[in-house]
């Protein structure tokens, strides 16, 4: 049995276009999986340009364009690309359809970036080896900027939706909703599972004697340090000048009004406690612009998971060590817990 069999579709959409965009819409919106839905739509587009590859970059805040997602019938051209887009960034702002005959390798012969524009967001749409045998006009490419804003706008809110569901908005970290998700697929079994929990020292006093932008201002500080020793993800530059974001393997989780939790499956014991120390060391150095002798402080329980036991185990012996921790500084500092 041939593949026109198997999947009609190919053969209608060498034949028709407005198939083609309406089969790229439908494919796109059938997964709740974003990025496996624009690859679905790239793959009906290259069936039927006959296209070696089809990449996406959007535009950092630094003015590259970086690769998002792409789909490919030839070795990995995802570097040539990036090389290409970084070079003509300039240019694609002025012209909406830019055609180059760039030779950078046997196998790249034709390029045509295609500059979309969804909301606040630009990116590019490079298309490699088209197939020149096709006699397309430049309202086709038009018609393929059209269906890709629509399918770009979509995943945009879609990734806005998860992230108001996930995103504390004060802060910025992965709020209670993700840490709830998150910990429904951790195995229990994992010993290399670290778990931490922090709490703001004095928060409630400066809510009470000045006020809740004060607050705030204590625990976006607090988040922003706790992010800086264990960021989500970090951006690493590839060869290509191409931007890439990789999970490290921690989170932090803001999970009530001055409660923070860390889950990291990198950091050793030892090695969380060292960054914790130097956490709460610059938490105490934050300035609110109210008393210069205000005393804040960071506390902590620090444990590491033990094979077997309940999740909600490990959280309360953190939470333990992280109330005595807090005793002992109200203690050493002779603060009155009811001020």
């Amino acid at each position: 049995m041939n593949n026109e069999v198997l999947f009609p579709e190919i053969n209608l959409i060498k034949q028709d276009e407005f198939y083609l965009f309406y089969e790229m819409m439908v494919q796109s919106l059938k997964t709740d999986d974003v990025k496996e839905g624009i690859n679905k739509s790239f793959s009906l587009l290259r069936t039927f340009l006959n296209s070696g590859n089809i990449s996406l970059y959007r535009k950092n805040s630094d003015n590259f364009y970086t690769f998002q997602i792409s789909d490919s019938k030839m070795n990995d051209l995802t570097k040539p690309v990036g090389l290409i887009v970084n070079k003509t960034k300039d240019l694609a702002k002025q012209k909406s359809i830019l055609k180059l005959n760039l030779n950078l390798s046997e196998n790249i012969n034709n390029v045509t970036l295609l500059n979309i524009m969804v909301d606040d967001c630009d990116y590019i749409l490079a298309i490699i080896n088209n197939d020149e045998t096709k006699e397309l006009e430049s309202q086709f490419f038009e018609r393929v900027k059209d269906t890709m804003q629509i399918i770009l706008k979509r995943a945009i809110s879609y990734e806005k939706n998860i992230a108001a569901i996930s995103t504390d908005l004060l802060t910025g970290l992965d709020n209670r909703n993700s840490y709830e998700m998150r910990i429904q697929s951790i195995n229990e079994a994992d010993e290399d599972l670290v778990f931490g929990i922090f709490d703001l020292f004095r928060l409630n006093y400066i809510n009470d004697n000045y006020n809740h932008l004060k607050g705030d201002l204590y625990i976006k500080s607090v988040a922003k340090i706790l992010n800086k020793y264990w960021p989500k993800q970090k951006n690493i530059i590839n060869d290509d000048l191409t931007e890439s974001h990789i999970d490290t393997g921690h989170c932090i989780y803001r999970i009530g009004g001055d409660e923070f939790v860390l889950l990291t499956k990198i950091d050793s014991l030892s090695k969380a406690l060292i960054k914790a120390e130097l956490a709460r060391k610059e938490t105490s150095n934050i300035d609110l612009g109210i008393e210069d002798n205000l005393i804040l402080g960071l506390n902590y329980g620090i444990v590491k998971h033990i094979s077997g036991d309940y999740l909600k185990q490990t959280s309360i012996r953190a939470d333990e060590i992280m109330k005595e921790d807090k005793s002992k500084m109200y203690k050493k500092y002779q603060i009155d817990r009811r001020r």
